[in-house]
């Protein structure tokens, strides 16, 4: 038996009424993990609302549930527990949310090292994959009813988040929850089609803006510790007219350079302010540099918000980045 969700089970077991949270920016694991969970609790009777700060990109349209997602609490009624999923911070799940008061106890579900526990509940499982895969054990744990629908959103997280498997987050736990949710129900290619061979013309407009800004350079004189980095601008946004969300995932071109170990993303998210994405690809701890800024993630892959001209961030990420590649 999962003793990890004991405390859970009967607070869904004495619960009506359910609130289900995830991070804004939100991408596949947060998405499959909240539509998931929210489903899956609406199949054994319970009043489940899912709520995100943020639109659902439309990428993620296609999952079943997508079109049920709220994005304002304001007039909603008291509940009696919320569930945030895959956030490792109470402040990322959005000020909506933050400032609202009836949500009842919060629990905690997510599989990021730096999560800060705060909720009145918290499993976090570093070891996990995907918040998906948490959710999984979750529906297993309580005997939640895991539908084509729940399997399909599932599926979906953790084919998301191990970068379908070929990061070195993917154990064997994995693959055999994956196989799972497929004899569930859920459909590998039209999941691989969905996902990846799926994009608006605009997404390619801003790519090729952003992989002009590309600079790689070496953080000492070995030649071992090489950073490639690529930046977004609003004013690309607006000549592509692209979203902000259709610069996920550019962060990869820049680690899957041949001799790079890390790859950083500098998008302007307002004046004088910059998000920062860093991938790893194995030996630099890039969630310590973000926990120094106030961010987190995991190993391989973190984030944060820095303040400052685009010259300074710059400058402050790469010093942090010298003293983490002296750490390997």
């Amino acid at each position: 038996m999962d003793n990890r969700f004991e405390e859970v089970k009967a607070e869904i077991k004495k619960g009506k009424r359910f609130l289900v949270v995830s991070h804004v920016s939100p991408e596949g694991d947060a998405l499959g993990s909240l539509l998931g969970l929210a489903l899956a609790l609406r199949n054994i009777g319970k009043d489940a609302v899912a709520y995100l700060e943020d639109p659902v990109p439309e990428l993620f349209m296609f999952l079943p549930g997508a079109d049920t997602v709220v994005h304002s609490l304001e007039g909603a009624a008291p509940f009696d527990a919320t569930f945030a999923v895959d956030c490792g911070q109470k402040e990322r799940l959005g000020k909506g949310f933050v400032s609202f008061k009836h949500h009842g106890k919060l629990i905690n579900v997510d599989h990021h090292a730096t999560n800060d526990s705060f909720g009145d509940i918290n499993v976090i499982e570093p070891g996990a994959s995907a918040a998906g895969e948490m959710v999984y054990d979750l529906c297993k744990a309580a005997s939640l009813p895991i539908t084509r629908e729940v399997a399909v959103n599932l599926y979906v997280a953790i084919h998301t988040d191990t970068g379908s498997f070929h990061y070195s987050s993917a154990t064997p736990e994995s693959f055999i929850k994956a196989g799972d949710l497929v004899r569930l129900g859920a459909e590998p290619w039209e999941v691989s089609k969905r996902v990846y061979e799926n994009h608006p013309a605009r997404k390619y407009k801003l790519l090729g803006m952003v992989l002009n800004t590309l600079e790689v350079i070496d953080l000492n004189s070995n030649g071992h510790a090489r950073v490639a980095m690529v930046t977004v601008s609003q004013e690309m946004f607006r000549k592509a007219e692209a979203e902000k969300d259709l610069a996920d995932g550019f962060v990869n071109y820049a680690r899957g350079i041949a001799g790079v170990e890390v790859g950083v993303l500098f998008r302007e998210a307002g004046e004088l302010e910059y998000k920062v994405s860093l991938r790893s690809k194995g030996d630099v701890d890039v969630a310590d540099v973000a926990m120094s800024f106030g961010g987190g993630g995991h190993r391989n892959a973190a984030g944060f918000m820095l303040k400052g001209s685009l010259e300074d961030v710059k400058n402050r990420v790469i010093e942090a980045l010298k003293g983490a590649f002296a750490r390997v």
